[in-house]
């Protein structure tokens, strides 16, 4: 196999409409930019010199004057903020400076530190900026004190995805009076668009205060108003043009596998290149996607895939253009997305011969991708993007009957994605039309998804609309679909929202992209009121959802009416309860194709409570009952403990039981048998902070199901009818258990932004069924009979302008 611009396989029709774009959006006198609007404040723009401490004792901080008007969001009862805040902001060629004073009583303060990313209860400060600066695309970013960083893009109107890392930086520190920050925001690290001497920008602020349990911002923008990215204060900046942005990512790394005693090394680099302001070009060869994350453990006995997210920086860099709508970014039965790039050097495809086993391990190891090459960028009202990608041909380990070893070869598979959106913000409001395209080839398959979406946001703000039509060609069989989601907020902290699909059952996207079910019809309402301030609640939210889902045949396969009230008092105490009723359905997916039965109607309630986040020691627990699908019962309880003494230590506990009394699982052909089984999940992390660039990190999840036969159906091959009690079909048990354990310790360095050192210790497990065993000792045997067992070394720095 050979790389995709090169070699044979790459056929997509894609990637000629992929460069066509890169060359047509390029050309700068194509469309016509937009002027600021009369409102906009001017930025103060100086080249002085800054010692990134987080003390303000710099001269140029007192000259510049200080923003503050922060009222509060969350709870967002928009009253004036209690303390004051005063940050002053300035620009010159390279960036954007922040100094922010935060004063609070220091006897109150809550510095946590944490892995980035990671939403702990503390005290921080957070600037996003629309650079835009017509509400379409922007990025948040959070200094926490004590040092850590959380950050992310955003998309209209409050898209916000934490799985991007820019190499901007921040101090933070301690005073007698609060606590102070500073930030530098380089403009090499962000997306703009091409403008004259003077562009616009958007900026918001938010404060977080952990001891109060509050939010506060300027503007003001609570959670229940619809604005958002559109409604941060406009503010002109002249004389940015940032040069030629270069940067190049070499990694090395070093794998020993403690089972089998080899050992890999590999090199590769990232590759990012700006020719302007508004376009990204990057690669990546040879690259390295061994872990340095874990998946969560995941027992997936039902007929639906599971979605994991995104961990590799290469794909998740510049994603935000390929998130065609809000769905792309999860719902209640996860994702509907065009693009998951986990698909991307996910488990090969070959086929195993006659007589010979391939291991689990083996089967699901990821792909070796030869390299990956994207481009990124926007022109006036319009953004793209594209990507192409290859992997390589592998040959995967098998047994044969007797003994011996087989090599199967698998060829790797090709990618192309396209993505052209245009957006128009002009009278306010937002209106938006784009295509979505991608493409995957392997001899054996040769899959095309084509989509278009439109988006809608009024300009008095209370409607929002979402939609997308897609239409799919695998090995010459096509298959359509469409969705949309509505929401109408008549006044804030009211939302209306209704959702409908419609995929036929010939609709197939998941080679490249995501969706749970085809075949699948929808029309929810959902309705959720929030109130704030209120004499015995700091905020009170109540729900209720009408769930009406159907196949194409015109079966129920999904029907509910649920009631949620969430109710925060005023010790930050919380208190959720939950009810749900589910009328009479089918199921046509657990029997794998073998039937589609009637259930009856059940239901389900649960409640959980927490204890304020904002204490080193908090508190959780939560108990529910969902009927399983014959109307027994499905008990569950979960606790979990959450103790961080200082700034610097950290550790959590969760443990889940589970005891069900009638669980369906799908045995073969028309067969289903129901069981008592019993589950245990216990997790358990524990961080701790040399300092704010290096961390040490424990991570151990296990679960472990006892399941026992107990009744024994069959599914009616003639007729929709409920599960037919049959005989036991054989003399053999069906009882099976359940082991899985996945274990990682690792050290983490930043030894500057974005460039990393990590030392990693994985181990894992997943056990053969061993009926006769107790929970102690599956737990055991996860520990000592693993199936991964490895070290890795990874050195990843960056080096560019």
């Amino acid at each position: 196999m050979q790389f995709p611009f090169t070699g044979r396989r790459l056929s997509s029709a894609l990637l000629p409409v992929c460069l066509t774009l890169v060359s047509l959006f390029n050309s700068p006198s194509l469309f016509a930019q937009p002027s600021p609007s009369a409102d906009v404040i001017p930025l103060t723009r100086m080249d002085s010199a800054i010692s990134l401490d987080g003390f303000l004792n710099e001269a140029v901080w007192q000259s510049l004057p200080a923003y503050d008007g922060m009222r509060v969001i969350n709870p967002d009862t928009l009253a004036p903020a209690s303390m004051q805040t005063e940050a002053r902001i300035f620009y010159n060629e390279r960036g954007i400076y922040v100094g922010v004073m935060n004063y609070q009583d220091p006897d109150t303060l809550v510095a946590r530190m944490s892995s980035r990313d990671q939403g702990v209860p503390r005290d921080g400060f957070v600037l996003s900026i629309d650079t835009s600066g017509d509400g379409l695309y922007g990025y948040y970013l959070r200094i926490n004190l004590g040092g850590t960083f959380s950050d992310g893009t955003i998309l209209p109107e409050k898209q916000i995805s934490r799985d991007w890392d820019g190499p901007w930086d921040a101090v933070t520190q301690e005073l007698d009076n609060g606590w102070s920050a500073e930030m530098f925001i380089p403009w090499g690290m962000m997306q703009l668009p091409q403008s004259g001497e003077t562009r616009q920008i958007g900026l918001y602020m938010e404060r977080m205060v952990a001891h109060l349990n509050e939010t506060w911002s300027w503007p003001a923008l609570p959670g229940t108003n619809p604005e958002y990215l559109s409604a941060f204060q406009k503010f002109s900046v002249a004389g940015i043009n940032p040069r030629t942005q270069f940067t190049f990512y070499p990694y090395a790394s070093a794998t020993y596998n403690n089972i089998s005693g080899e050992s890999d090394t590999r090199v590769g680099a990232d590759i990012y290149w700006r020719p302007n302001s508004n376009t990204q070009l990057s690669a990546t060869l040879n690259p390295d996607f061994g872990t340095v994350e874990s998946d969560d453990v995941v027992v997936n006995l039902s007929a639906f895939e599971v979605f994991f997210s995104e961990k590799r920086t290469f794909f998740l860099e510049g994603q935000d253009v390929f998130r065609a709508t809000p769905r792309a970014n999860g719902g209640p039965f996860g994702p509907t997305t065009v693009l998951n790039t986990r698909r991307i050097g996910a488990a090969p495809r070959f086929s195993t011969p006659a007589g010979v086993t391939v291991s689990a391990t083996d089967r699901n190891a990821p792909a070796d991708l030869l390299g990956a090459v994207k481009v990124t960028g926007s022109q006036g009202n319009w953004r793209y993007g594209t990507l192409v990608a290859a992997e390589d041909d592998m040959l995967i380990r098998g047994r044969a009957a007797d003994g011996s070893r087989v090599g199967i070869q698998s060829t790797g598979r090709d990618f192309a994605v396209g993505r052209l959106l245009y957006e128009d913000t002009s009278g306010g409001g937002r209106r938006g039309i784009g295509w979505m395209g991608t493409r995957l080839d392997h001899p054996d398959r040769e899959a095309t998804v084509n989509a278009i979406d439109v988006a809608y946001f009024s300009a008095d703000t209370r409607w929002v609309f979402d939609g997308q039509l897609l239409h799919s060609d695998v090995n010459g069989e096509t298959g359509k679909g469409a969705f949309f989601d509505l929401n109408f907020r008549p006044e804030r902290g009211v939302q209306h929202t209704f959702t409908g699909t419609f995929f036929d059952d010939k609709l197939e996207i998941n080679d490249v992209g995501y969706v749970q079910r085809n075949d699948h019809m929808m029309l929810d309402y959902r309705l959720s009121v929030t109130q704030s301030g209120l004499e015995k609640y700091r905020s009170l939210t109540r729900s209720m959802n009408v769930i009406n889902q159907w196949n194409t045949d015109g079966r129920p396969v999904r029907l509910g009416l649920f009631f949620g009230q969430n109710m925060t008092f005023h010790d930050n105490t919380s208190l959720n309860l939950n009810f749900r009723y589910f009328p009479p359905r089918v199921d046509d997916r657990l029997s794998r194709g073998n039937g589609t039965y009637k259930i009856p109607h059940r239901l389900a309630y649960d409640v959980s409570w927490q204890s304020d986040r904002s204490r080193p020691l908090s508190i959780r627990f939560g108990a529910g009952n969902g009927q399983e699908d014959l109307k027994r019962s499905n008990i569950n309880y979960s606790i979990g403990l959450d103790w961080q003494p200082n700034d610097r230590f950290s550790t959590e506990f969760n443990v889940r039981y589970r005891d069900r009394e009638s669980w369906l699982v799908h045995r073969g052909g028309d067969r289903m048998t129901a069981f008592r089984a019993n589950e245990w999940s216990p997790q358990w992390n524990v961080n701790y902070f040399i300092n704010s660039k290096q961390q040490f990190r424990l991570a151990v999840q296990w679960t472990g199901i006892k399941a026992h036969e107990d009744k024994f159906y069959r599914i009616n091959q003639t007729d929709v009818t409920r599960l037919i009690r049959s005989a036991k079909p054989n003399v053999t048990p069906d009882d099976f258990t359940v082991s899985r354990m996945s274990f990682q310790a690792r050290y983490r360095w930043e030894i500057a932004p974005l460039s990393d050192l990590f030392i990693v210790y994985t181990r894992g497990s997943n056990l053969p069924s061993d009926v006769g065993s107790e929970f102690q000792d599956l737990l055991f045997d996860a520990w000592s009979e693993r199936i991964s067992d490895t070290w890795v070394v990874k050195l990843r720095y960056r080096l560019g302008n």
